[in-house]
C-alpha cells in the first residue's frame, strides 16, 4: 500500500500551482487505491493533498478529469518502465518471464488497482469511458508491437493477428484483476504466466 504523508498546512493563495496539481494527482491515485472509487470524493482527495477542494475544480475542472489524470500519469510511468525493460529482443520464454516481473510491479505499485477501480466506476459514471480508453490505447499499441516482435521467432508468425491478440491480452489482464477483487486472490496471474512460459518453451522457433 503506497505511503501517504499526513495532512499538513493546507495550500492556499501563494502555493505553487505545479506542486498543487501534482499533489492532487498523487492524492487521487492513492485515494482510489486505498478507498475505492465509491469513496473517492473531492473532500477525501483534497484532505489527502492538504489543499482546498476548490483547487480540484480550478486545476482540473472537476473530480473525474482529476481521476483520469491520475490514471494517465501512472499509465505513462508504467509504459516507460516496460519500454525501458524490453529494449532488447528476447526469445519467448525470457519475454514471458520479464513480463511476469513487470506485471508484479504493476500490482505492487497499485497501477492495476487504480485502473480496475476506474473501470468499475464506468457503470456509475459513463463519462469515464473515453478517458480510460485514451489512457489505455498506448498499451494496446505497445502489446501489439511486442506480439509482432515475438512472432518473428515462431513458424508462420506473420499470420498471427497482432492487433487482435493485443486486445485479448489486455482484456485478460483487466478481467483477471476484476476477478481477484471478488475473492482477494492474487495467484491467478502467477499460474497464468507459468502456463504461458511452458507454452513458449514448447513452441518451435524459426
Amino acid at each position: 500500500m503506497p505511503e501517504t504523508k499526513p495532512p499538513g498546512r493546507k495550500r492556499g493563495r501563494g502555493a505553487d500551482p505545479t506542486e498543487t496539481k501534482q499533489s492532487l494527482v498523487t492524492a487521487a491515485f492513492d485515494t482510489l487505491l486505498e478507498e475505492g472509487f465509491a469513496n473517492t470524493t473531492a473532500r477525501s482527495i483534497a484532505t489527502r493533498a492538504a489543499c482546498n477542494q476548490a483547487a480540484i475544480y480550478y486545476h482540473f475542472g472537476g473530480i473525474e478529469p482529476l481521476l483520469l489524470e491520475s490514471l494517465k500519469a501512472s499509465s505513462q510511468r508504467r509504459l516507460d518502465r516496460y519500454e525501458q525493460a524490453l529494449t532488447e529482443h528476447l526469445e519467448l520464454p525470457a519475454l514471458v518471464t520479464k513480463l511476469a516481473e513487470l506485471y508484479e510491479e504493476d500490482r505492487i505499485i497499485g497501477h492495476l488497482g487504480v485502473l480496475t477501480e476506474l473501470t468499475g466506476g464506468i457503470a456509475a459514471s459513463p463519462s469515464l469511458r473515453e478517458g480510460i480508453d485514451e489512457a489505455t490505447q498506448p498499451w494496446l499499441t505497445f502489446v501489439e508491437r511486442q506480439v509482432e516482435q515475438a512472432a518473428k521467432d515462431v513458424p508462420f508468425g506473420a499470420m498471427i493477428p497482432a492487433a487482435d491478440l493485443a486486445d485479448l491480452v489486455f482484456s485478460l489482464v483487466i478481467g483477471l484483476e476484476m476477478r481477484n477483487k471478488i475473492d482477494g486472490r492474487t495467484d491467478r496471474a502467477d499460474r497464468l504466466f507459468k502456463l504461458a512460459g511452458l507454452a513458449a518453451a514448447l513452441l518451435p522457433t524459426s
